[in-house]
């Protein structure tokens, strides 16, 4: 019956144009002008049978149940007499105690104020309900403790739960069905209260919902995703209740569906879609939090925006993205022409594009004292090219004007909205909390930073894993510093570089110094079938020691890709401008600064002692964090620097690329970069040496066809120190 009701009262608030809901207005608790003539009014009824009040537009309150009709059709005492009348007796007289004034009673005992009484029937006119038991002196004190029910002509209750489920597969098919359980439950607990429309269409929050859906392009998102309903008015200038429905449904399940993007949705699984070396995934919002909190929002664009990323670099790449869009038309204009080479000396149109591109003014004059020309190639512009060249390393570094340089100056510094939006994507799949103290690795950057409340206080260089060979992108927790430690052989390593050459007899083992143990006994490689036996069931380390593969100190956080941060005996290596020549792992240069960094941070030892140790220390010391340190290790190939400069890193692995053609919806397109996963299997016993690793060993004739040893010319002590001198 009172479902019944609040359908009444929508269809009527939709189909009369001078009807009105009642609800309280919270902003005032007095009649306004226009209400006094009828203010006076008040219901006498007890109380305790009173209805709640209708809930004000916007709110997630359920409708009122109306009073019966027999209660409303109660003659209502003139407010004029009722300042001046006595209190009404108490209805249990046996029970009741001697009325006080409001003034003169204690809190215990004070009433109150009963709420006013709310027909079936639509008014136009507020009620208010003075107390019907308060002497005449307090009638003023306790009208003004009454709230006041106001007009309000926007409140409209549909079925939507009803629309939502009968339409899954019509009017919202392509929609997400969580979102849909999730908004018809919603409606559902509100009674059909709508958020986005009333009878006079589109409301005010519907509007500013709108904008926040438009503007999605300026948060790195796609606008176009989203589908605005087209709501227009009947001839005769209502709104028909089916097409009011299908923009409500509609505008709540697209604000969800940014919620979802917003959190990096669009790629819902980038390990599983893109690769698994990328092993992110998006955190979402719940979706009843999401829906409830924007329908208590006072400023819905503002409540949808803010569910982008909030790290200070998202914020960076998305002021250089709306700074790139708006210039990329000028930026256009400013695009050399290719041409002939020209030199000093010569007129050219293409000379005035150039001087703007390198900022060199147009001098008064010429040399000669003719007039200025602004294609003409003077020395100012040529000293500015040449120092361009070198700059940029182009050879050689020469006054001509070529296309070489051309294509570099048209090039810009590789920034593009497809690179900036793919970086933006990808702080949508981290968390949001990096942690107060924490350490990130940046991949393409080939670089490490420590930091402590949002300021870096240390980096360094790294190398990282070879592009068949990546370091994974994943977030863990360091746990553990060791000082003098072994490395322990992966399995990948035992198989695809040490078992060849134990198959053939050679004992690569003994040579690198490392140490073969089975079951926690040591292990003569020489007297094991390794054409019959799994290598690995063995444990093989190479003990601490100055060529040792992880050298003094290395830093773990388990994680399920086994990598870790470690020294490494291959200094050279981190002079090299690309540094990716590990097999997983990212070797650190500097390592013991590190190292005495985070044990100050943790247990406040000095220098002086962490210094000691890696000298005098015991082997494998491994000294457990107090405070365990996020690590996250990222793949940003743009950041913006604190001059608010764009410094852009080569895709290395693919990633950016993968993640551009992910949002464009070229799924078909993306090829998957996985972990490799490797067995002794993957290794024939003929003709292994075709698998494309027997060339890390060194020189081609070191093995032959069957895998026999020809000659040893040092190419695996070689490979160990220079490629995988660490994992």
């Amino acid at each position: 019956m009172r479902v019944a009701k609040v359908l009444a009262v929508g269809l009527l608030l939709t189909a009369s144009a001078g009807s009105a809901a009642l609800a309280l207005d919270p902003a005032s608790d007095q009649p306004t002008s226009d209400q006094q003539s009828t203010s006076g009014q008040s219901n006498s009824t007890d109380s305790a049978t009173q209805p709640a009040a209708a809930p004000a537009a916007g709110s997630q309150e359920t409708a009122p149940e109306h009073q019966p009709a027999a209660d409303a059709a109660k003659p209502v005492p003139d407010a004029s007499t009722a300042a001046q009348a006595p209190a009404a007796p108490a209805t249990d007289s046996a029970a009741a105690p001697e009325s006080k004034p409001a003034a003169e009673a204690p809190a215990s005992e004070a009433k109150a104020p009963e709420a006013p009484a709310i027909t079936d029937k639509p008014t136009d006119t507020a009620v208010s309900a003075p107390a019907a038991e308060t002497p005449a002196p307090a009638a003023d004190t306790a009208a003004a403790q009454q709230p006041t029910i106001v007009a309000d002509d926007r409140l409209l209750y549909l079925p939507m739960e009803d629309y939502i489920q009968n339409n899954a597969k019509k009017a919202l098919s392509g929609t997400d069905a969580a979102d849909r359980d999730a908004l018809a439950k919603f409606y559902h607990d509100r009674m059909g209260a709508t958020l986005w429309v009333d009878k006079h269409g589109f409301t005010p929050e519907a509007k500013s919902l709108i904008s926040a859906l438009q503007g999605a392009d300026d948060w790195g998102l796609r606008s176009a995703d989203f589908k605005i309903p087209d709501l227009k008015a009947n001839a005769d200038g209502g709104f028909n209740p089916d097409d009011l429905m299908a923009a409500e449904a509609r505008l709540s399940l697209e604000a969800m569906e940014y919620a979802r993007d917003a959190h990096g949705d669009r790629i819902s699984d980038p390990s599983a879609q893109l690769g698994t070396y990328i092993d992110r995934k998006p955190v979402l919002l719940d979706r009843k939090t999401v829906i409830d909190d924007l329908a208590a929002a006072p400023d819905k664009a503002a409540y949808l925006t803010s569910l982008n990323p909030q790290q200070e670099q998202f914020r960076r790449l998305r002021e250089k993205l709306l700074a790139l869009r708006a210039s990329e038309k000028a930026e256009e204009a400013l695009k050399i022409p290719s041409g002939p080479n020209m030199k000093p000396g010569q007129s050219d149109p293409a000379i005035a594009i150039l001087r703007k591109r390198l900022k060199v003014t147009v001098p008064p004059v010429k040399a000669d004292g003719s007039p200025a020309d602004e294609n003409y190639y003077d020395n100012a512009l040529a000293d500015a090219v040449k120092a361009y060249k070198e700059q940029k390393g182009i050879r050689p570094a020469s006054f001509w004007i070529t296309n070489v340089l051309r294509n570099s100056l048209n090039a810009g510094n590789g920034v593009t909205t497809d690179r900036l939006v793919a970086n933006m994507e990808e702080w949508r799949w981290m968390p949001a909390d990096l942690g107060n103290y924490y350490v990130m690795v940046n991949i393409p950057e080939f670089k490490f930073r420590v930091v402590s409340n949002g300021q870096v206080i240390h980096e360094e260089r790294i190398v990282s894993g070879r592009p068949d060979a990546q370091s994974p992108i994943f977030s863990e927790t360091m746990k553990t510093v060791v000082i003098k430690p072994r490395w322990n052989v992966p399995d990948s390593i035992k198989i695809k570089e040490l078992l060849p050459g134990l198959r053939s007899g050679y004992d690569s083992l003994r040579r690198q110094g490392l140490v073969m143990e089975y079951n926690g006994r040591k292990v003569d490689p020489r007297n094991v079938d390794w054409s019959r036996t799994d290598i690995r069931n063995f444990h093989v380390y190479q003990p601490p020691g100055g060529g040792n593969a992880l050298g003094v100190v290395k830093f773990l956080f388990p994680n399920k890709h086994a990598v870790y941060l470690h020294d490494t005996p291959s200094k050279s290596l981190f002079n090299e401008p690309v540094r990716a020549f590990s097999h997983g792992c990212m070797r650190v240069r500097n390592p013991v600064s590190l190292a005495e960094l985070i044990l100050d941070k943790d247990k406040g030892w000095d220098k002086e002692k962490v210094d000691d140790l890696v000298k005098n220390g015991p082997e494998e010391n491994e000294i457990a964090l107090d405070h365990p340190i996020p690590v996250h290790v990222t793949y940003f190939t743009a950041w913006v620097d604190d001059n608010g400069d764009v410094q852009t890193f080569n895709d290395i692995y693919g990633h950016e690329k993968r993640i551009t053609l992910a949002l464009a919806g070229k799924w078909n397109q993306i090829v998957k970069a996985d972990e490799k996963k490797v067995s002794p299997e993957d290794i024939p016993n003929e003709g292994w040496r075709n698998d494309g690793f027997a060339s890390l060993f060194g020189d081609d004739d070191e093995y032959d066809s069957r895998g026999r040893r020809k000659k040893h010319n040092g190419g695996l002590g070689s490979f160990f120190k220079q490629v995988f001198g660490g994992f």
